[in-house]
This record gives structure tokens, C-alpha cells and sequence, in this order.
């Protein structure tokens, strides 16, 4: 028996415009999936800090690129995918600002990995990243 199911699969041009869509159709399938409203709004934002970073780190705002955005659904744990055919990114350059230097903007990766348990970036070959968010779930 499979227990993995796909919630949400979903492509997006790489542009600011489409985000609020994909987060109204993100946090619907939070919610047939059965996830806490409060919880529903972290993970929709760290998603959306995610698309827009790769929007503008990426594809350095070229709304001709596309993003790929995929929810799995386990009993224990939500997995969030996201893939672009952007040139390769070093995963060694993702990394959240200092919280001491006050200024507007840029707190996207530290958003990111304090919402969910584990996440893993990487380049997809001669093109392309991906971007794999894990929440764990209780099995209370």
C-alpha cells in the first residue's frame, strides 16, 4: 500500500504576479489535506519566500522562466518540491543573513529553514534546482 499521495502539483511562471494564486491553491490543499490553519500560513510562506528567491536569485526576474511546485502528502511528514530550469545555483550561496544587520528584506532562507524540519538544495543537472522542504507531521 502506498501511503505517499501528490496534493498539489503545480507550474507557475517565474513572476511576483503569480504568487498570489499559488499560495490560494497551496493553502487549499492544506486544507482538504487537514493542516492547521496557523501551520497552513508557515508553510505558505516559506513556500512563497522559495519561489520568490528563485525569481529573483535564479531566473534574476526573467518572467520567462518557469517553476514546478509539487506537495506529497505522507502520514508522517508534508514534502514540498520546487524545480526551475535556471542556471545552476551554488548551494554553498544560499545561506539566511545575519539577523544583526537590520535592513529590509533578504530574511527568505532564514524563514525557510526555521518553518520547516529539513531542507535540501541542490543543482539539477547542467540546468536547473531543485528544492526539497520537509514538515514532519505529529502521529498523535
Amino acid at each position: 500500500m502506498n501511503d505517499r499521495r501528490n496534493a498539489l502539483l503545480l507550474n507557475l511562471s517565474a513572476e511576483p504576479t503569480q504568487l498570489q494564486a499559488m499560495r490560494e491553491k497551496l493553502r487549499m490543499a492544506l486544507t482538504e489535506i487537514g493542516i492547521p490553519q496557523s501551520i497552513q500560513e508557515q508553510l505558505v510562506l516559506a513556500v512563497n519566500e522559495a519561489c520568490m528567491n528563485i525569481i529573483q536569485h535564479a531566473y534574476c526576474g526573467n518572467a520567462k522562466g518557469e517553476i514546478r511546485l509539487s506537495l506529497e502528502d505522507t502520514p508522517n511528514q508534508l514534502r514540498f518540491l520546487l524545480e526551475d530550469d535556471a542556471p545552476c545555483v551554488d548551494p554553498a550561496c544560499i545561506t539566511p543573513r545575519d539577523l544583526t544587520d537590520i535592513r529590509p528584506g533578504g530574511l527568505g532562507v532564514h524563514f525557510i529553514k526555521e518553518i520547516m524540519d529539513e531542507v535540501h538544495f541542490y543543482p539539477a543537472g547542467k540546468q536547473g534546482n531543485r528544492l526539497e522542504m520537509i514538515k514532519h507531521l505529529d502521529s498523535d
